[in-house]
């Protein structure tokens, strides 16, 4: 009977700046296994992370994500809370 693997690897999230600090240690070194050991992450993610550079390098330092996130369905019910919600928050700090 076999028995499940725990690992104790703790999930995270990276910002596109230390993604892109990964891409070029790569570069560096040229060698996908030593640099995802350094990193302490999986070598899929470096080369996952390689072949979007370009995304990486247009999007903010500081964003976790390259996408935006879904589309509103009703966005122009979206603006009018929006603004709803602006100008009660304008009238209590007046």
């Amino acid at each position: 009977m076999k028995r499940a693997h725990i690992t104790n690897k703790i999930r995270r999230s990276w910002c596109v700046c230390e993604k892109l600090m990964v891409v070029y240690y790569f570069e560096y070194i040229k060698n996908v296994r030593k640099t995802a050991k350094e990193f302490g992450i999986e070598p899929k993610q470096v080369r996952d992370w390689r072949k979007k550079k370009q995304e990486l390098l247009d999007a903010l330092p500081h964003a976790l994500s390259l996408h935006p996130g879904r589309s509103a369905q009703y966005p122009i019910l979206e603006e009018k809370l929006f603004n709803w919600v602006k100008e009660l928050r304008d009238r209590q700090n007046a």
